[in-house]
């Protein structure tokens, strides 16, 4: 894809990241994801299989080698959370940065930056930082993944297509083949034409849905490597949280 379509979503397992707030931040950071398990079942994917899965594997290596063709991508990014036990709805908008494994997604009153191996998150209203190593785990959603998740660990199928072999827009629904992941299905809406992702839900099993949605998308911008790191000179008094 955890542009954005996000992009970015946003390390990060996107939708791992709360709101911004006080310490409850890292400790949900922490915490692993307790969620009933979905009464979806992948009937209706097998099913698909036999018309679907070729379609949707030629359109995603069409995706993949573009994508990959790019040293660096710059994405405005829309995050909206919905669903889950209190049916709350809340949307969330940013600018994500990305070269290789580095990213920066600044979501105005958080900062995530991640130079591939250490990652810092910034706190606006607390003006606190906490420093942790950026260690994710193969079947996570995260930026320097959002956008080529689809490679390995998971079976895809076409789920809806319009337009022809080269224009149109097409859905394809991504099951994960580690059925112990917190989520049970990602569908990407993808531009035949531009082969850009424009937008990637996540189904959790909780019962929230992660929408995130890219409205603007830059390939090879020129970003510097400044860019991926945390200066604490640039925020005077910054609170330090170092958990490695």
């Amino acid at each position: 894809m955890r542009i954005l379509f996000v992009l970015m979503t946003i390390a990060l397992q996107l939708h791992a990241f709360p709101e911004t707030g006080s310490t409850e931040i890292i400790k949900q950071q922490r915490k692993s994801t307790k969620s009933e398990k979905s009464a979806k079942t992948g009937r209706k994917f097998k099913a698909q299989a036999s018309s679907g899965d070729v379609r949707s594997k030629v359109l995603l290596k069409e995706l993949s080698k573009h994508y990959r063709s790019m040293k660096s991508m710059e994405a405005q990014v829309s995050v909206e959370m919905e669903g889950g036990a209190s049916q709350s709805k809340e949307t969330r908008k940013g600018r994500l940065l990305l070269r290789g494994r580095k990213f920066r997604i600044d979501m105005g009153e958080q900062l995530i930056i991640s130079d591939g191996r250490i990652s810092w998150t910034y706190l606006k209203e607390m003006n606190e930082v906490s420093i942790s190593h950026y260690e994710p785990t193969p079947d996570q959603i995260t930026p320097d993944n959002l956008f080529t998740l689809y490679e390995k660990g998971f079976d895809s199928f076409m789920e809806a297509e319009n337009g022809g072999d080269k224009n149109g827009i097409a859905q394809i629904d991504l099951v994960p083949q580690n059925k112990s992941v917190s989520y049970f299905k990602v569908r990407i809406t993808v531009n035949k034409s531009s082969r850009l992702i424009q937008r990637a839900i996540v189904f959790d099993k909780s019962g929230v849905q992660y929408t995130y949605s890219i409205t603007g998308f830059k390939a090879n911008p020129r970003l510097k490597d400044d860019l991926f790191s945390f200066n604490p000179k640039a925020y005077p008094g910054v609170e330090v949280v170092d958990m490695r």
